[in-house]
């Protein structure tokens, strides 16, 4: 239902507007980016002989922002990609190397 007094939308649709082609451009450039960013996590942990936390593997990928590293890790968690385990600190994360979802787009990351 749609409030115009109040400029509320509510309900199960929402009103979209088509998006410019520049604007899909660059969506579509930051998804690929993050893609990268991702391949280049799971590089780091699948190297690794011990668990790694999320500042470990900030540094070893090359990634500048630690909050931004930690959301990776943890997306990669909720699909199922890695394991992590929550400490009393912060988190670990680490790749079970008899997994087969480790091929990524071809490449095999273990």
């Amino acid at each position: 239902m749609l409030d115009a007094a109040l400029g509320v939308v509510s309900g199960l649709w929402a009103i979209s507007t088509p998006r410019p082609p520049e604007l899909r451009e660059q969506m579509s450039r930051l998804n690929r980016s993050k893609d990268t960013l991702r391949d280049r996590i799971l590089h780091v942990l699948s190297g690794a002989p011990i668990p790694m936390d999320v500042e470990n593997v900030r540094i070893k990928s090359g990634l500048k922002n630690w909050e931004s590293t930690k959301a990776l890790l943890l997306e990669l968690v909720v699909e199922g990609v890695i394991s992590g385990q929550k400490t009393t600190k912060s988190w670990v994360f680490w790749v079970d190397h008899t997994d087969t979802r480790l091929s990524i787009a071809g490449r095999d990351h273990a």
